[in-house]
């Protein structure tokens, strides 16, 4: 009697060690795995773990409550890791959110975890691991495009972002979008993995190289459809200031902040310029009812020219004033020709939900943060001189079909950004690839300027040039492609491919788990 109590209790502690064990290795693995985005991309080190983090997950005869929980410690650390960039805004005011700090990022990680946890419950459909994974691969997509709009959508960091660093890899996100790729990833990741788990067991199924062979083919295929653009006459200079974060705002030091704007802009000649692009808010001043500050500007404008902005505008909504996001198009006399408003407001950033109804505890933040009036989204930029141009303010880019005129496709899109608040981290890199990716699936050349972070302009093929790098002070000339603009399957047709795929992929899996039960 007493050895068989001793035995039990033996199991019982080998096994807590066990999911101990399984559970830590997860959550370490979702650490690592992190580094296969920006700037890490062609980092090896996250797709061995992320491959032997699935082989653990794909171990046969596992519950429903042991792939949540393992996928959630995983989760937990790769979107913790991922995103914690995130935790570098509550240090920018003088630290007084520091407190918030372990709070912050114990919440995104919750949070977030659980668009692998629920995923990972598909493992349990079917007895066939082929089919448990093509549900798992699709139901994991179906999650990214739920966390594209859920609480008002935060699609950062979507798996296919990953093959941003090389321009052929992401050709696909023409045809099916970043989720599209998101899935193809996948699908390779876990053939992999089925393929590691097996030659552990000292067996080997061919079946598993098609989850591998398949979507490199068709990658394959499609990076053979890149083709590099011709620079054409058309020049833009791309200001970046690089002021920081904390000296934005600064009373005394806003009028020295705006004639550091002016004076890059003008610090090399403009003549063969055709329009300048200032970051998101690089005015202070309400240049819409500032004429002394807008004549300002105008030194800082090409002849024949014009001066892309970002600012603040007071403006009506509800009856009321109240200040937008702004981006303002002005030429040489100072007149303002066009204006975009920002759409997508940041919560707890540019507006605070639910405000009314926030605990005590949190009114140090509600005190922080303004409520900022909503644009209309999609509002295209015309002026007769320049092409049909869109506008996108900080993380509006980050939105797939979330940025361009679905029904008056502009040529080019502006992206104006403040990538002072990420500081030094991976933030302001996967930001830029964001862009890169809208650049590829609608088919459109992105210019983006930022304050601080990293400006450049984006080919419609994907091709990134004219860089001024992180927190570094310039300007930048660059000659735009001679195509503007390609036609692409995503942008008539949006996610219906990249769904389709997806369904292709369950009914594949239903066919297999068929199969598999009827043999």
């Amino acid at each position: 009697m007493f050895s068989q109590g001793v035995s039990n209790i033996s199991v019982k502690q080998m096994l807590w060690r066990g999911k101990f064990a399984e559970g830590s290795f997860a959550f370490l693995s979702g650490g690592v795995a992190a580094f296969i985005f920006p700037p890490f991309v062609s980092s090896v080190f996250g797709y061995v773990a992320l491959i032997f983090f699935l082989a653990m997950l794909f171990e046969p005869n596992r519950s429903k409550k042991s792939l949540f929980w393992l996928a959630y410690a995983f989760g937990f650390s790769f979107y913790g890791v991922s995103f914690a960039w995130i935790c570098n805004a509550l240090l920018i005011d003088d630290q007084k959110f520091l407190t918030f700090v372990p709070g912050v990022f114990f919440a995104i990680g919750a949070f977030f975890a659980l668009f692998w946890a629920l995923p990972a419950l598909a493992l349990s459909w079917g007895r066939s691991i082929y089919a448990r994974v093509l549900f798992f691969c699709s139901a994991f997509v179906i999650f990214e495009w739920i966390r594209s709009f859920i609480f008002t959508g935060f699609p950062w960091n979507l798996l296919g972002t990953a093959l941003s660093f090389d321009v052929h890899l992401i050709q696909g996100a023409a045809y099916f979008g970043t989720y599209g790729l998101s899935l193809l990833l996948l699908l390779m990741l876990s053939g992999a993995a089925i393929v590691v788990s097996e030659l552990f067991s000292c067996r080997f199924d061919v079946k598993a190289l098609a989850f591998i062979c398949v979507p490199m083919l068709i990658l394959g295929v499609l990076a053979l459809t890149y083709r590099p653009l011709q620079k054409g006459d058309f020049v833009v200079r791309l200001v970046q200031p690089s002021i920081p974060q904390t000296f934005k705002w600064d009373k005394q030091l806003m009028e020295d902040n705006f004639h550091q704007y002016i004076n890059l802009s003008k610090s090399q000649p403009l003549d063969n310029v055709r329009f300048v692009v200032w970051g998101e808010t690089a005015s202070p001043f309400y240049l819409d009812r500032d004429e002394q500050h807008l004549q300002e500007v105008t030194s800082a404008i090409p002849e024949n020219g014009f001066l892309i902005t970002g600012l603040l505008r007071t403006g009506m909504e509800n009856g009321s004033f109240v200040p937008f996001n702004s981006m303002f198009v002005i030429d040489k006399q100072g007149n303002i020709r066009d204006y975009y408003d920002k759409s997508h407001l940041v919560p707890f950033g540019e507006y605070l939900p639910l405000r009314d109804y926030l605990p005590s505890f949190m009114e140090p933040v509600a005190n922080v943060v303004g409520d900022l009036g909503r644009g209309e989204k999609f509002k295209n930029l015309q002026v007769a001189e320049l092409p049909l141009m869109g506008g996108a303010i900080c993380y509006e880019v980050i939105f797939p079909k979330g940025v361009i005129n679905p029904y008056h496709k502009p040529e080019m899109l502006i992206v104006l950004a403040n990538d002072g608040w990420y500081g030094i981290s991976a933030g302001p890199y996967q930001h830029l690839a964001a862009a890169q990716m809208r650049a590829v699936e609608e088919g459109v050349t992105v210019i983006r300027s930022a304050n601080t972070g990293i400006s450049a302009v984006v080919s419609p093929y994907g091709d990134v040039y004219g860089w001024i790098a992180l927190n570094e002070v310039g300007v930048s000339d660059v000659k735009l492609p001679k195509q503007l603009a390609r036609t692409t399957l995503y942008n008539r047709f949006g996610n219906l491919l990249s769904l389709g795929l997806v369904l292709l992929c369950i009914v594949l899996g239903f066919f297999v788990a068929h199969r598999s039960l009827k043999n």
